[in-house]
């Protein structure tokens, strides 16, 4: 048979155990902030441009603040956000305002929004939506200002425009920009990859990326067979201005590369 002993609380200041002592010597757990909720702000939405940007602006713009819009034409990304809840500089080719030499002093705004044609037309009705980009900008021909055609001038118009918003920009400012990726000379050309590396090298950080899916199903105007996926999505990379430019190669990697050359040169 068993005996059972039983464990003895030794008295603390006349009256406390060391039990309850324990239990007093445990800091009270805090309970968290904030509510559960699924009503957020996700990164894939399908729909319209409308309907995405204004979430875009409630995450990474502040109320109040200086935006331009330099490819503003009807105004559609603005449909939904209430009137004076920013101070909006809108233009765009049209206004005579070109995203390569914005009008504004250096480091005077909050935000710029950039979204023009992204996709060169190659001729046909395929591509009759994107006819305004040769319009526009002249990318199928050296009337761009420089010697690049296709989605290469697409690129450089990009890459001419994020070194103007960086100027205009403040140090940590927005850069909201819209893209799409295509098919070019039958190469798959992924532009949001092109831009984000791009970026990168002159002073730009990710901040996010939103996927807009399109509502409809896109078509063409001939098909003998398919060989790519039909693109239906396009993309909102936002990018913020990083205080600091990032160097293109530091001083030990420079060693480095140096050190694996002489190496190979053995």
């Amino acid at each position: 048979m068993g005996i059972l002993f039983a464990q003895e609380q030794l008295p603390l200041n006349g009256s406390d155990t060391v039990t309850n002592m324990s239990r007093r010597l445990k800091k009270k757990r805090k309970s968290p902030d904030g509510i559960t909720t699924n009503d957020l702000v996700f990164s894939a939405h399908q729909g319209t441009n409308d309907a995405i940007f204004p979430n875009i602006l409630k995450l990474y713009v502040s109320l109040g603040s200086r935006v331009a819009d330099v490819t503003y034409g009807r105004g559609v990304f603005w449909r939904n956000v209430p009137k004076n809840s920013y101070r909006l500089l809108a233009s765009d080719i049209k206004t005579g305002v070109d995203s390569r030499c914005m009008p504004y002093e250096s480091g005077s705004l909050d935000c710029v929004v950039f979204d023009p044609p992204y996709m060169h037309t190659p001729g046909g009705t395929a591509h009759v939506n994107h006819q305004n980009y040769e319009n526009y900008y002249g990318n199928n021909s050296t009337l761009n200002g420089s010697e690049k055609k296709y989605h290469e001038a697409v690129l450089d118009l990009y890459f001419k425009t994020a070194h103007e918003a960086r100027r205009v920009l403040r140090p940590e400012g927005i850069f909201v920009v819209k893209c799409g990726d295509e098919v070019c000379a039958n190469q798959q050309r992924l532009t949001h990859v092109e831009l984000i590396n791009e970026f990168s090298q002159h002073g730009f950080v990710v901040e996010d990326l939103f996927v807009l899916l399109r509502n409809n199903r896109p078509g063409v105007s001939r098909v003998l067979r398919q060989v790519h996926a039909r693109k239906n999505h396009s993309y909102f990379i936002v990018f913020r201005k990083s205080k600091v430019r990032r160097m293109a190669a530091s001083k030990k990697e420079v060693e480095f590369s140096g050190r694996l050359e002489a190496v190979a040169n053995r």
